[in-house]
């Protein structure tokens, strides 16, 4: 790509290929270790925040900090970033750190910035950033591997020292977004696999699909998006054929020789052909107590924050970063009273988080963010494609369709709240603004195929 942009800088600090290669080490450890790897550090400045204050440390001393705010959706993030400023420091002093804790949904934009910074300051990076990714293909097969043994043998996973994290934690949220984005790298020819990685691949989404709704619909759509985009409709034909008589054959076997028992608990979902029916059935309906008790218990929290702030009086500016909105809304108890587990601080979806917390003011903001940045990037896919600049589009493509998959998977769970699915969103969000920022400066250069 290089050789095409004429985008090079000459004595390019070392420090940001330094905090690159930093950045996709933490990325990687997120996505193979989960949330044991998040725990990494010295608290309250775990591996994340380490990592965040390097980057800021770096993209002040770019001196593209004016050149990153020249894009509507940049400039749209730093009004929700402010706000959602304004609506955690008065409250510090009342909840302390969980104030701080709960604001990086929106203030991990500042990865955005940062990332932004780097490909102005030297466009060659974008290679860097696909060559680093092609090794995680290499070790995505470690992604399900460590969900299978959280799954089912977390008990005998080793502890991190001094707490009771085990070292590998996955959730099945986290690699639904994962299988999305290396789905679409693969679909796009960015890197060849072996039959082997793509059998692990398709175990994978069967796993993901008895086990969390939420995650396999963003990776469903994420990849339907792809192949529409990309013309693979005979592709995505032949897909669903075959996926949904193999499905048939599966659930034929096991109704015949095996009887299904519905869980207690959505930790304990079999993988099965049947689960995996239930699953569906509760998307677009009704089906068994335990998978409709899950639904439920998020549709009533929803509808209790929607009553606050809508219909009550913290309409503009939301109840404030710090407050654990369980307790706050009588959801401190499981939804499982058979299998109690501890109760989470936010409602299990990103735009109920910010409306509770940040009013209509704040929630207005955050989708106006996504809505900018998903403008450009389509607009950046239609026009690379009509000139004929198929890797540019591609690349793009690839962006949104990852990014998509968060937002979708964000919707059903507590994803961007926290850093392990929240640092890779604003990564890719600021990846994909600043590859657009370079392709617009590039002009109307073909580019060679990526990593050559």
């Amino acid at each position: 790509m290089s050789d095409t942009v004429k985008y090079k800088v000459q004595g390019v600090p070392r420090a940001g290929d330094c905090f690159l290669l930093l950045l996709a080490v933490v990325l990687m450890g997120y996505a193979l270790m989960g949330k044991g790897f998040a725990y990494l550090g010295f608290p309250p400045l775990y591996v994340g925040e380490i990592a965040f204050l390097f980057g800021i440390f770096v993209f002040l001393r770019s001196g593209t900090l004016l050149a990153a705010l020249t894009t509507v959706p940049t400039l749209v993030l730093v009004v929700a970033m402010m706000w959602v400023l304004a609506r955690t420091l008065p409250y510090v002093s009342i909840h302390g750190f969980d104030a701080l804790r709960d604001s990086v949904v929106i203030l991990y934009g500042g990865f955005a910035f940062i990332i932004i910074g780097l490909l102005l300051e030297d466009a060659r990076r974008i290679d860097t950033v696909i060559r680093y990714y092609k090794a995680f293909i290499y070790g995505f097969p470690g992604i399900p591997l460590g969900f299978w043994l959280t799954k089912y043998w977390e008990e005998y996973i080793p502890k991190l020292y001094g707490s009771n994290v085990p070292i590998v934690e996955i959730g099945a949220s986290a690699l639904g977004t994962h299988l999305a984005g290396a789905g679409v790298f693969i679909l796009i020819g960015y890197q060849k696999v072996s039959w082997f990685w793509g059998v692990i691949w398709v175990g994978t989404l069967a796993m993901i699909a008895a086990t969390n709704r939420g995650a396999t619909v963003a990776a469903a759509v994420a990849l339907v998006l792809a192949m529409v985009v990309l013309g693979r409709l005979r592709m995505l034909v032949g897909v669903l054929v075959v996926g949904l008589g193999t499905f048939c054959i599966v659930l034929a076997v096991e109704v015949a020789f095996f009887e299904f028992h519905e869980v207690k608990d959505s930790d304990d979902r079999p993988v099965s052909a049947q689960q995996i029916l239930e699953n569906v059935k509760s998307i677009a309906g009704q089906s068994g107590q335990q998978t409709e008790g899950t639904k439920q218990w998020r549709l009533d929290w929803w509808e209790v924050i929607v009553n606050d702030t809508l219909k009550g009086p913290n309409f503009w500016s939301g109840r404030g970063f710090g407050l654990n909105l369980a307790d706050a809304d009588g959801f401190g108890e499981s939804f499982d009273p058979v299998n109690p587990r501890p109760p989470t601080r936010s409602p299990h979806n990103v735009h109920m988080t910010l409306l509770a917390r940040a009013g209509v003011i704040g929630v207005v903001l955050w989708l106006l963010v996504l809505l900018s940045w998903g403008g450009t990037m389509l607009w950046a896919i239609l026009v690379a494609r009509a000139r004929g600049h198929k890797q540019w589009s591609n690349l793009f493509l690839w962006i949104t369709c990852y990014a998509v998959a968060i937002v979708i998977n964000a919707t059903f769970d507590v994803a961007l709240e926290g850093p392990m699915q929240g640092i890779w969103f604003w990564s890719l969000f600021g990846f994909g603004i600043g590859t657009v920022m370079v392709y617009r400066a590039a002009g109307a250069v073909p580019l060679r195929a990526f990593g050559q």
